[in-house]
């Protein structure tokens, strides 16, 4: 079935009747459309029945939808060619904005459970990248029932920000969860505007902030009053330091660590509290626990990257997750931000031992095997693209005659720096000798550089 065909259907069926909490809405988008045999379809008084599916589902406004067919839905829209219309990779954003605009309104807990299957075959995509062309081996360094309980609560994850591909790592550990779908993540509102994996996460109801209190407040309390309602467990990723781990910002961390007196860091930034306590503060009453992760590579290996990780070159990589209960955290936003502090302060600790002993953690090193559903995920999408491409050259025949190539050609080489200019501008400054610090007090410097 095609997927304006499918579309007409279920626009179709929003003819009838729609129940909410509080009755029923009388009226409809559309009115009832043939079915495939040319029968009439009658509206079920729910938004249901949708061709396709052995058995029609139900779900108004506010309702519950089965998982199963929620799944099998998304599949018939995910699996069809979409007319030609996209290409592998922004198949899922279009799928999402359509689900966006006609299911979202009727049922969040309908789009949600829709969405997670959507935003889950997206991103194996890029979990096929680390897994299978780069090879990058993740050890986690967890207890046991640490291990048993993600996946299967909501949590609020932190985690030092050491490279460009740090969300990449805790997708993964997610995939492994079984909550790739449902992990979302606080990020700077310039990554929205990013073709396909930008659109996506606005889709997946990310969370965008404009380092701007005065408006981020309101944007986080927003967007932690919707998880709240969401049918799964999911997780919540938030970078306290706020940016990047760099030489150059280790440096200013520890300077405005000396001047207020604060420890040291030498491996960590020192972290902004105002969001993770807004968080915990909100969060309290439905995320049982934080999941503390910390990340590292060895000393004799170059951190992974986004350049690195598309020419294929392995990285392992370590993680720890200490799990710690909500409750436990104190009560007031000081001995909120005390605590995060506390444990990044631990982080670097963890961080230092394991540069100078090459002993990275005390935790129980756990067996997390990659999965092969991402090979699959990238299989079909690399034959629907090659299709597509396939029909584009014969329906243009661009290839025919030499303007026809020459345009192609050129296509190709400003895709092609875009998108190194997009991988390059997202690495961090690695690479940039230590500045000079910027105090002239002799023993300020002796003790910034110990």
């Amino acid at each position: 079935m095609g997927a304006k065909h499918f579309l007409e259907k279920i626009i179709g069926y929003v003819g009838g009747e729609i129940a909410d909490e509080d009755g029923v809405f009388q009226g409809g988008i559309g009115p009832a459309l043939a079915d495939a045999e040319g029968g009439p379809i009658e509206p079920e008084g729910l938004v249901g029945g949708v061709v396709g599916l052995e058995n029609p589902f139900r779900c108004g406004v506010g309702d519950e939808l089965d998982e199963a067919v929620a799944l099998g839905l998304a599949r018939e829209l995910v699996a069809d060619d979409f007319d030609g219309d996209h290409l592998a990779g922004g198949g899922e954003a279009v799928a999402q904005a359509v689900f966006f605009v006609l299911l979202r309104p009727l049922s969040k807990n309908c789009y949600s459970r829709i969405n997670k299957l959507l935003t889950e075959s997206l991103w194996l995509e890029l979990i096929w990248l680390i897994d299978w062309w780069a090879g990058i081996k993740i050890e986690l360094y967890t207890d046991s029932e640490t291990l048993q309980l993600m996946g299967k609560e909501n949590a609020l994850v932190i985690c030092n920000h050491r490279s460009d591909i740090d969300w990449l790592i805790g997708w993964v550990l997610a995939q492994r969860s079984g909550c790739l779908g449902s992990t979302v993540a606080i990020m700077k509102k310039e990554v929205k505007f990013l073709p396909v994996l930008g659109w996506s996460m606005w889709f997946a109801e990310y969370i965008f902030l404009e380092r701007d209190w005065a408006k981020d407040e309101t944007s986080l309390k927003s967007g932690f009053r919707h998880l709240e309602h969401m049918p799964f467990p999911f997780w919540l990723a938030l970078f306290v330091e706020g940016t990047r781990f760099t030489q150059t910002k280790l440096l200013q961390a520890q300077e405005f660590a000396a001047s207020k007196g604060l420890p040291i860091p030498r491996n960590v930034l020192i972290p902004r509290t105002k969001g993770f306590v807004t968080a915990v503060q909100s969060l309290r009453p439905f995320v049982p626990a934080i999941y503390d992760c910390t990340y590292a590579v060895p000393k004799s290996e170059a951190s992974p990257t986004l350049v690195r990780i598309f020419k294929g070159i392995s990285c392992p990589v370590k993680v720890q997750i200490k799990r710690h209960k909500m409750e436990e955290l104190p009560e007031t936003d000081d001995g909120i931000g005390q605590w995060c502090k506390d444990a990044f302060v631990a982080k670097d600790a963890l961080l230092e031992k394991y540069s100078t002993t090459e002993i990275f953690s005390e935790q129980d090193l756990q067996q997390i095997r990659r999965p092969k559903t991402s090979i699959l995920v990238v299989v079909c999408w690399l034959c629907l693209l090659g299709f597509l491409v396939y029909e584009f050259f014969q329906w243009t025949s661009l290839l025919s005659s030499w303007e026809g190539i020459l345009f192609t050609v050129l296509f190709l080489l400003l895709v092609t720096v875009i998108m190194e200019i997009f991988i390059h501008s997202s690495q961090s400054e690695r690479s940039k000798p230590p500045m000079v610090l910027p105090t002239q007090d002799p023993m300020k410097q002796k003790l910034l550089q110990t």
